[in-house]
């Protein structure tokens, strides 16, 4: 599994920015490195996920917490 770059809070974002701001993060970084982002649990969490994955970058949830998920997300090689 690939080092973690960074960790971002996308939890005070809303739809488009919250994939905006992880695309860009995602745009600083080497491909197969990761990154983490923190999302607000629901639509955002599902939002983001399914359009991440859709660019072609693997998502694993980390960790649940009662408002917000953890997700880490390696670009594409």
């Amino acid at each position: 599994m690939s080092a973690v770059a960074e960790t971002m809070d996308l939890s005070l974002y809303g739809c488009p920015m919250h994939y905006i701001k992880a695309r860009e993060a995602l745009g600083s970084v080497d491909a197969g490195q990761s990154l983490m982002f923190i999302v607000n649990n629901g639509e955002a969490l599902k939002e983001i996920v399914a359009s991440l994955s859709k660019d072609g970058h693997k998502c694993d949830v980390e960790e649940q917490e009662t408002l917000t998920t953890t997700i880490r997300v390696t670009k594409k090689l």
